[in-house]
């Protein structure tokens, strides 16, 4: 149940649902700025947004109810009644994307690939806010009992609340992945402002959020006792799966750009080498933390690692593209 921070008769306001405003109003405000400082117009944003929270969180709720259909009457109540139940991480995602294209199909952004670029570091932000609000919530929270009081506190554990009143900590998953987010968004911005430019030119920042955040998920979804999976599987959850599936768009569509520039070349083969070992070593680790939970410490560090080595195959062969052509940036009509 998710802590009531104010009431007043039948109106209800959650303390996640002030951090998630508080998250989506600092994404905009840093998404317009750094839009119109790359020469687009700030008025896309706002057309944007709406239509981003509107798609976000219908697809939200959607894979929600398809993987969690016991928490809702119906399909109708998933959608419309917002009292219970949750989101699906992937349907945001898809939501802003959607929003994005949107507007390009509508000539709205100038260009998509710069549209996108100023939406990542708000977009590590805004999640981070998303995660922290958890706080005040039971969701999020690892499949590792804390039980020595010493530990019982954060960054390592939370409480959660059992429906017969009892407490038990667990491992603060959303924390992590808030402090993860945090780092993600400092880097992100200092790239923006500094190097958004080098090769393979507009589109890299968002290519970068999306190649770290979903190395990120990999991990931090393993760890939770209340991921999201699709009813034909309970291996992978549909984050793992979703994350797994950007990081091998972002592959391909470095590799057709560095075909174009250089051909099937020694780095080109390392670059998927190393994603297919990280994949693998991701898959396995997963396996073996399913099968023997007492080894959740080395079997998560090593995950970490092999979601990094599977997010390194595509910056391998994005470094080793040649700086784009300089060209003027659209200037606002």
């Amino acid at each position: 149940m998710n802590a009531i921070a104010f009431s007043d008769g039948s109106a209800v306001i959650y303390w996640s649902a002030l951090l998630i405003t508080v998250g989506a109003a600092g994404w905009l405000a840093l998404s317009r700025a750094l839009y119109a400082m790359d020469g687009g117009r700030g008025s896309t944003l706002l057309l944007f947004f709406p239509a981003a929270v509107l798609l976000s969180v219908m697809l939200s709720r959607l894979l929600h109810w398809y993987c969690h259909t016991e928490q809702y009457a119906s399909l109708a109540s998933a959608l419309f009644n917002y009292q219970s139940g949750g989101f699906c991480m992937p349907g945001l995602l898809l939501g802003v994307a959607l929003a994005a294209v949107l507007m390009a199909l509508l000539g709205l952004a100038e260009s998509l690939p710069r549209l996108l670029d100023a939406l990542a570091p708000g977009a590590a932000l805004g999640i981070a806010m998303i995660r922290l609000g958890e706080l005040f919530g039971n969701a999020c929270r690892g499949k590792l009992v804390i039980a020595r009081i010493s530990r019982q506190h954060l960054p390592l554990a939370a409480p959660v609340s059992s429906a017969s009143g009892a407490v038990e900590y667990r491992f603060a998953s959303f924390f992590l992945s808030f402090l993860l987010l945090l780092i993600l968004f400092v880097w992100l911005l200092r790239f923006f402002l500094r190097r958004r430019d080098e090769a393979p030119g507009p589109g890299n920042v968002a290519a970068l959020f999306l190649l770290f955040f979903s190395a990120a998920e990999l991990v931090v979804d393993s760890t939770r006792y209340d991921s999201s999976f699709l009813r034909s599987n309970g291996f992978v959850s549909l984050s793992q799966i979703f994350s797994g599936l950007c990081i091998l768009g972002v592959l391909i569509w470095y590799s057709v750009r560095y075909l174009r520039a250089r051909g099937r070349d020694g780095r080109f083969w390392l670059g998927w080498l190393l994603w297919f070992l990280g994949l693998c070593a991701t898959g396995g680790l997963e396996y073996l933390v399913q099968r023997h939970g007492d080894w959740f410490f080395f079997c998560y560090i090593l995950m970490g690692l092999s979601s990094l080595l599977m997010a390194a195959g595509p910056c391998l062969l994005g470094c080793g593209l040649p700086a784009p052509e300089k060209t003027p940036r659209p200037r606002k009509k």
